[in-house]
């Protein structure tokens, strides 16, 4: 890495920010001279000043101390170490973790190499806003803080508050969101019109997804229960018992299922459902559920014996839940491929500013 180099560091450089002027090609840089005075012309009398000591500092030999220097230039805008660094250490101390040596060197730096970039691709989104003179109205501003506070359940001084908490001012919290607000403009502006998502790519992703989806099986499932009084002895718990074994019989003959919940389930959870319990992996129920209901045919109905009473239960359905219906994902999909695409948009976008932009690194 270059050291040394304070601010604007190259003639080439100041001279293209307007900080020194350019040389024409050839031109050599010399002192000023005065023109001789025409022939015949009287040289008006100077006053002769005698010069006055300057103050020396305080040590010829204090080494001088390097504020901050420059690492990019992007047109006429610098990237400073100090906001490069603070970038990295912030990075570094999540992506980083555990790694040590040489490893550690390598991947530090790769996230400069990353860090950089991403500043250029922001200066050069910057100048173009200014370029398109994007701005944001106050009353914008006002509007988003509100449907911040909105969103987490706040009112917009609670919101404040929670800002303060975590050590931002509010007008500071503002003006981040006009610069939020700003970029989101400009996207659409810039951007947005480029990317398109048809029903075509949300139907295909889908597809996608499924075909690749490992299997998940959920069992919709119907329940009775006959519970055992309070207290109950062996008589009485035998009585629930054959009275279950009676209605199983009735199931098995073609009786419906749903039609004996209403009219004789203790469970009452799901008893004017007609049993409808809803959707369990087998993981999800006790293993005596779980093997008894294995073991028969889906639709048939098996009776299990708890401690709570005896319960007969039957799969109406199996359910692959590793991929929801299409009209479910629908939405969270189209935004996932409009977000994609959009990145694309913006890689490509930066790619072609940085072609036309003057762009100099000095690390």
């Amino acid at each position: 890495m270059r050291q040394g180099l304070i601010f604007l560091v190259s003639f080439s450089v100041l001279s293209g920010l307007g900080v020194l002027p350019a040389l024409a090609d050839g031109q050599e840089s010399v002192e000023p001279s005065a023109d001789p005075a025409p022939a015949g012309t009287e040289t008006p009398a100077v006053d002769t000043v005698e010069a006055q000591p300057q103050p020396q500092p305080a040590s010829e030999s204090a080494p001088l101390e390097l504020v901050d220097r420059v690492v990019a230039v992007v047109d006429r805008d610098v990237i400073l170490h100090s906001e490069m660094r603070e970038l990295v250490e912030f990075v570094e101390e999540q992506e980083l973790r555990g790694l040590t040596g040489e490893a550690r060197e390598v991947a530090r730096g790769e996230l400069i190499a990353r860090v950089v970039d991403g500043l250029i691709a922001q200066r050069l989104v910057d100048q173009a806003m200014d370029r398109a003179e994007v701005g944001v109205e106050d009353r914008e501003v006002e509007a988003a803080v509100a449907d911040v506070a909105s969103q987490n359940g706040l009112s917009v001084e609670d919101l404040y508050r929670q800002v303060e908490l975590q050590g931002m001012d509010r007008d500071s919290y503002k003006l981040e969101l006009r610069d939020q607000l700003r970029h989101y403009k400009f996207m659409n502006l810039e951007i947005r019109g480029r990317v398109s998502v048809s029903e075509q790519d949300i139907q295909n992703h889908y597809n996608q997804r499924a075909a690749s989806a490992k299997p998940d099986p959920a069992w919709r499932l119907q329940r009775i229960l006959l519970a055992y009084p309070g207290g109950s002895d062996d008589t009485a718990r035998a009585s629930v018992k054959a009275e279950a074994d009676e209605l199983l019989s009735q199931i098995r003959s073609g009786k419906a299922f749903g039609e004996i919940a209403k009219l004789r389930s203790d469970d009452p959870s799901t008893r004017e459902l007609g049993g409808d319990a809803g959707l369990f992996k087998p993981s999800e129920l006790a293993a005596s559920f779980s093997e008894a209901l294995e073991a028969v045919p889906e639709g048939e109905a098996v009776l299990v014996d708890t401690s709570a009473g005896v319960f007969l239960l039957r799969v109406l359905e199996t359910v692959d839940t590793a991929v929801r219906p299409l009209d479910e994902l629908r939405d969270s999909i189209a935004r996932e491929l409009y977000d994609k695409a959009m990145d694309r948009e913006l890689e490509r976008w930066t790619a072609e500013q940085r072609s036309k932009a003057h762009i100099e690194l000095f690390f």
